[in-house]
């Protein structure tokens, strides 16, 4: 019980910060993208320029759950999206590469 009432309140105190993290990139979709994802409806077109993740940064859950995944070895995956391959870091999601296609 104490668990769950301290990992209610963590996740409080990380969704307070967000905001003054707006610039991390580490942060999960807008919420209008996230909820199309989870309806199953397909991504919007362009949507990768605007999402702005570099190397670096970590690829989003949303996106890595959406993509392919397969591994490459090494504790490395690539992660098809649309027209992007992401090579990432398999235990962090940390983006290694960005390819366009």
């Amino acid at each position: 019980m104490h668990k769950a009432v301290f990992a209610v309140a963590i996740t409080c105190l990380m969704g307070a910060a967000l905001p003054a993290s707006a610039g991390n990139h580490s942060a999960e979709l807008p919420p209008g993208l996230q909820k199309k994802i989870e309806q199953g409806k397909p991504l919007p077109p362009g949507w990768q320029k605007k999402v702005n993740l570099g190397p670096g940064d970590r690829l989003y859950r949303d996106l890595y759950d959406y993509g392919e995944v397969r591994d490459i070895g090494d504790g490395r995956q690539e992660v098809r999206v649309e027209d992007r391959i992401y090579t990432v870091v398999k235990d962090t999601r940390e983006i290694i590469n960005i390819l366009d296609q």
